[in-house]
């Protein structure tokens, strides 16, 4: 049958409407997460971005019953204002967010009406078909650069597939830019034609805008999930592992057999002493300075937490004692070379270890956890501010104390 086949199958007037009729479910599903999660702005951009896109899908399936006017130079210009709050949205998720970034989320729209207004080139639909592509490629560049600049600081699987799906779909933009300057159609050409090529075109758009639009939900959904996780597992005050994630995390690390394995427990001295003298708000940045020098003394793969009060602990899972009491050493000078500011000047403190390694004391989570105990309690009872290391050699109940040179 002439002109049948998948060209007809593929009817660009259906897939608009069809297209409009997701993208609304979605837009309406991104304003009611946007509802119930008012702090995430990106929803409310991405929903504006998916209801800018279909007015400018409505107005494009009418383009034979509307005004030229509306139906090519402003529904163009509202598609282009969609893909600058697309990708202002994701600005907002990366936390990049500036204050001029709304005025480039506009600036395609405003190239758009400039050119319009300044000459007649958008009659000619390849010319309106490489500009458009060609800014909405620029935009999704910068969508691309921000979510792998993002990345390392929040590695969620759906934005990982997120940047692979816009990729593939700039990709194509570039693929279209090519096509109309290569094969372009016939310039006077108002109404898309329903061809093979522009139907598979116009597919793809289809498809990317629905997944994508289900990508923003489920990085919201991941990312909520992962800030629940990190705040069951890390201490608010510190930022390190609390006390039960800490014990989960070293017990699965500790294999029968293998003499690797450290672990130090260390206990700010006199901390009440600071509490009750200078006020909480001097003990509690007490113990945000020395979290931050147990944070960055370990080893890469070192587990730091803390685990009580003024009461800290480091498991290094691939060390051995004498390089446990080498990191406590190095804790306990840095510790005592610090000082918190108070009104008054300044106030020192000084931090007892305990360390016990695997090969001494077996792999053993409790035993190991009661050696390094026994240890600390031999440095605190020894004077404080020292290391004491439990030995293998003595009877397990015993410590041997050693002070590493005190300041």
């Amino acid at each position: 049958m002439k002109g049948g086949g998948l060209s007809e199958f593929l009817d660009i007037p259906t897939l608009f409407f069809i297209l409009s009729a997701a993208s609304c479910c979605i837009c309406i599903s991104l304003l009611l997460t946007w509802w119930s999660s008012r702090r995430e702005f990106c929803l409310l951009s991405w929903a504006v971005a998916f209801g800018l896109a279909i007015l400018t899908m409505l107005l494009v399936a009418l383009r034979d019953r509307v005004p030229h006017l509306l139906s090519v130079t402003v529904a163009d210009a509202v598609l282009l204002a969609s893909f600058g709050y697309l990708w202002l949205g994701y600005r907002q998720f990366t936390g990049r967010i500036h204050r001029r970034d709304r005025w480039v989320a506009c600036a395609g729209m405003f190239v758009w009406f400039a050119i319009a207004s300044a000459s007649s080139i958008l009659d000619d639909m390849n010319a309106r078909a490489v500009i458009l592509s060609g800014i909405e490629f620029v935009y999704f560049v910068f969508i691309i650069t921000d979510l792998v600049r993002h990345y390392p600081e929040e590695p969620l699987p759906s934005l990982a597939l997120t940047t692979v799906l816009v990729g593939a779909h700039a990709a194509m933009q570039a693929y279209w830019v090519a096509a109309s300057i290569a094969a372009p159609i016939d310039p006077n050409t108002v109404v898309l034609p329903n061809s093979l090529s522009m139907g598979l075109r116009f597919t793809e758009s289809s498809i990317f805008v629905v997944f994508l639009g289900l990508l923003q939900l489920v990085l919201i959904g991941q990312r909520s999930e992962r800030r629940y996780r990190i705040v069951a597992e890390t201490d608010s005050l510190t930022g390190l592992a609390n006390r039960g994630h800490f014990f989960s995390r070293i017990e699965p690390a500790l294999v029968d057999g293998d003499e690797r394995g450290a672990l130090i427990l260390f206990d700010i001295d006199h901390f009440k002493t600071i509490n009750d003298t200078y006020g909480h708000p001097t003990g509690d940045r007490a113990l945000i300075a020395f979290a931050a020098i147990l944070a960055t003394t370990g080893s890469a793969d070192g587990i730091a937490a803390r685990v009580g009060g003024e009461e800290f602990a480091l498991f290094l899972p691939n060390g051995v004692t004498d390089e446990a009491v080498e990191v406590a050493d190095r804790v306990r000078r840095m510790t005592a070379d610090l000082r918190v500011a108070v009104p008054a000047g300044t106030v020192a403190m000084t931090v007892s270890c305990g360390v016990a390694g695997v090969g001494e004391a077996g792999a053993d989570f409790q035993a190991l956890h009661a050696a390094a105990d026994r240890a600390l309690y031999a440095a605190k009872s020894g004077g404080r501010n020292r290391v004491a290391v439990h030995r293998s050699l003595a009877p397990k109940s015993q410590c041997t104390h050693a002070r590493l040179s005190t300041s």
